[in-house]
Order: structure tokens, then sequence, then C-alpha cells
């Protein structure tokens, strides 16, 4: 397994496996949505992580505030799930995200996904918040201090 980073925009070739991996592992996907945040937000991070040459998982996060950096959006393909590749990435983004002067890290999820919950407790995240979005959807607002 091996990870690239990427700061800023990515490459026409790192989109299109970003954009794969996301219409993969989201049902839900809005291509349209991912692209826009993309290329739309400062100091963006995007992680990929490779078998092989062979893209399986992402992270991407971006600015949220001088202090807090804003985790995204990620995921594993199923087929490489409960390798440690998700955490992985989480601790990549966490790395990057010191090093950066950032001191919080911020991230949302749903109660559907139970995974991402987990993950999120299991490394030091705490709930802040949850409110119900425009969609009726009920977001569950983790942060923590790095």
């Amino acid at each position: 397994m091996h990870y690239s980073v990427i700061e800023g925009i990515p490459k026409q070739a790192q989109l299109e496996e970003l954009l794969h991996l996301y219409a993969t592992i989201f049902e839900d996907a809005q291509l349209k949505f991912f692209i826009e945040r993309i290329e739309t937000k400062t100091q963006l991070l995007c992680l990929i992580a490779y078998d092989q040459r062979t893209p399986v998982g992402f992270k991407i996060g971006y600015r949220y505030d001088e202090t807090t950096f804003y985790s995204w959006v990620g995921g594993v393909l199923e087929s490489h799930g409960k390798k440690g590749i998700a955490k992985t990435l989480a601790s990549l983004q966490e790395k990057w995200a010191q090093e950066n002067g950032f001191s919080k890290l911020r991230t949302k999820s749903m109660n559907r996904f139970k995974p991402m919950l987990i993950l999120n407790l299991k490394n030091g995240f705490d709930i802040v918040q949850v409110y119900t979005n425009d969609s009726g959807q009920t977001k569950i607002i983790f942060e923590k201090t790095i």
C-alpha cells in the first residue's frame, strides 16, 4: 500500500481517480458538487491510497477557518476494508494539518455511517453538535484538538 499526498487542486488523472472512488463508494454521490468543492476550497488536501497502482481509498479536507481543518469526505473500497487504510489516511491528514498550523480537526457524519462514527470516536474526536439539515438529514459534528 502506498499513499499520494496532493496539496491544492489535483491534476486531471488524480481527479479522475478521486471521482471514480467517490462514485463507487457513495451511492448518493453528487459529482458536480464534488468537483465544485474541490475547485473552490483553500488549503485543499487530497490523499489517495493505492494497492499497487490501483486507487482503493481517499480522504479530502480543506481549511475551515484559521485554526480548524475540515475533514470533508473519504472512504475505502469495500474490497479493501478492515486493512487499516482509513486509519492511515486519517493519520496522514491529521499530521499534515498539524504541520500546516491547524490546531483543530472538524468533520461531520451521519448515524447510517457507523464505521465512520466509530473511527472518529476511536481517533479522539468528540461529538460537539447534532443538527438536521435542509434535506432532513441528521448530521453529527465531531471535533478534535491536535
